[in-house]
């Protein structure tokens, strides 16, 4: 999997961990990451493995790779980032870290589809959170009170965004 490709680069534009075991322990968190982001997409699942396998067989070089792999991940920016800890240094993908995700975005498109009202209080804790730098333990509380009553699914479903959704700026 992508351990191939550090291998290539000797270390990564990552966290550089120089044991294998620990490289190994990265990818499988890594791929588990991708599978649980993509487990109703199987065909980018299989085309993740693709990338990999012709990186692995010489098809494509590092360069193939950080092409295909930006494409294929686009606006799964986390996907991109925990990607790079896999590069050699200089081939790292960069991300814009103002993007929305794709996530949150289908997450707010429920809420307001749910309660425009809901909508509209939702969008104030969440820019406040931003603006005042709020623990997110008190977001998680804030979202809580606002969606128990009437949408405990919303804050389920709150619950799973990927912490880096929450913290996205210019979710509209």
């Amino acid at each position: 999997m992508a351990g191939g490709v550090a291998a290539e680069g000797g270390g990564g534009g990552g966290e550089g961990s120089t044991s294998s075991e620990a490289t190994i322990n990265a990818a499988e968190r890594y791929m588990k990451e991708v599978t649980e982001t993509f487990g109703d997409q199987e065909e980018k699942l299989v085309m993740f493995r693709e990338i990999m396998n012709d990186f692995r067989t010489e098809r494509i070089d590092i360069a193939g790779v950080v092409g295909r792999v930006k494409e294929l991940f686009k606006g799964h920016n986390n996907l991109i980032e925990g990607f790079n800890f896999f590069l050699p240094m200089g081939y790292e993908i960069t991300v814009d870290k103002h993007q929305p995700h794709p996530e949150a975005l289908d997450f707010i498109r429920l809420v307001k589809e749910r309660d425009e009202s809901v909508y509209r209080r939702f969008m104030d804790v969440i820019f406040r959170y931003q603006r005042e730098h709020m623990d997110v333990i008190k977001l998680c509380r804030e979202v809580g009170a606002l969606f128990s009553e009437d949408y405990p699914d919303l804050f389920i479903k709150f619950l799973k965004l990927p912490h880096r959704v929450i913290s996205t700026p210019n979710y509209q």
